[in-house]
């Protein structure tokens, strides 16, 4: 963020601001999603993130001015993290709780070199392009697909 932040002409300060403005929106988002995952189960919350990032991607590549850099880091750290513990609510309901260590270990594993893949691969796209735009474009493919697999997980809800 800080580095996409500084190549789109904000200053340093500017710049890790708005990172730790994404950590504080992550934690609100994390937040909400929870509270709104007790109350409905965890598809629509995690949707309504794969979708919120799905704009801020195509807001990004549209416009990289200083208000969409910040309305981006927003909105993606506010996004940011919603998945992570909500994926432990999919296990149970899918697997139940016998292997939720192993299987909450292995998704979070894979998470982590996907996400370190992602970062390494997004940095090889600017060296080479001079952008991030090939970066965001497959970020908000990869959020289409997780949207669409998110929504395939919809159960209808047993009466309480």
């Amino acid at each position: 963020m800080v580095a996409f932040a500084q190549d789109r002409g904000l200053d340093a300060f500017l710049a890790g601001s708005l990172l730790a403005w994404m950590g504080l929106a992550a934690l609100v988002g994390v937040v909400a999603s929870g509270v709104w995952s007790d109350r409905s189960g965890p598809v629509w919350p995690t949707a309504v993130s794969f979708v919120a990032r799905l704009a801020v991607f195509v807001l990004i590549l549209a416009d990289q001015s200083t208000v969409s850099v910040a309305i981006f880091a927003l909105m993606f750290g506010a996004t940011f993290l919603v998945t992570a513990p909500l994926t432990v609510v999919f296990v149970v309901q899918s697997f139940g709780t016998k292997h939720l260590g192993a299987l909450s270990g292995l998704i979070i594993m894979v998470h982590h070199v996907f996400g370190g893949l992602g970062a390494y691969l997004g940095a090889a796209a600017f060296d080479r392009l001079g952008g991030y735009d090939l970066a965001f474009v497959v970020m908000l493919s990869s959020n289409v697909l997780a949207a669409a697999l998110t929504l395939g997980l919809r159960r209808a809800r047993s009466a309480d």
